[in-house]
């Protein structure tokens, strides 16, 4: 698996696509894996600290255990009108050095609590899909893909 800046040297616009929608929009979907194996959804504010992708989670979100009994993850960013759907998959790890929960809060701009998890994102594959036509009969969809497999 890749860290994030991994990634961007191994595919630069797609990571570089991924990073405008994160940005633009502060929010993005995460789906991780319940107890029973179905998947759960939330919002997330993705944090980017030294080519690092992580994520602060509060204590009582039941996102924080999924990804402890199971990491794999999958992050859906939010495209805009007209723009490429962005989203990557891989293994989710808490991490819970103070150093590095120092630098994901500076990244952060605001404070990461001490109660707060914070999980690091390692990538497996990432994919865009652009829509051609949209709203035509024709309307289909074009897709790229990255692997670290």
């Amino acid at each position: 698996m890749a860290t994030w800046s991994e990634f961007a040297k191994a595919a630069p616009e797609m990571a570089a696509l991924g990073l405008k929608q994160f940005e633009k929009f502060h929010i993005a979907y995460l789906a991780t894996v319940r107890k029973d194996g179905s998947p759960r959804v939330h919002p997330v504010s993705p944090i980017f600290a030294g080519g690092r992708l992580f994520v602060a989670t509060a204590p009582t979100s039941p996102k924080r255990l999924d990804q402890i009994r199971d990491g794999r993850y999958v992050i859906h960013a939010l495209p805009g009108k007209e723009e490429e759907e962005f989203l990557i998959r891989g293994r989710a790890r808490r991490v819970t050095d103070d150093a590095t929960r120092a630098a994901v809060a500076e990244a952060a701009g605001h404070t990461v609590r001490p109660e707060d998890w914070v999980f690091e994102y390692d990538i497996e594959t990432a994919a865009t899909t652009y829509w051609e036509n949209v709203g035509q009969p024709d309307t289909r969809p074009i897709r790229r893909r990255w692997s670290q497999l």
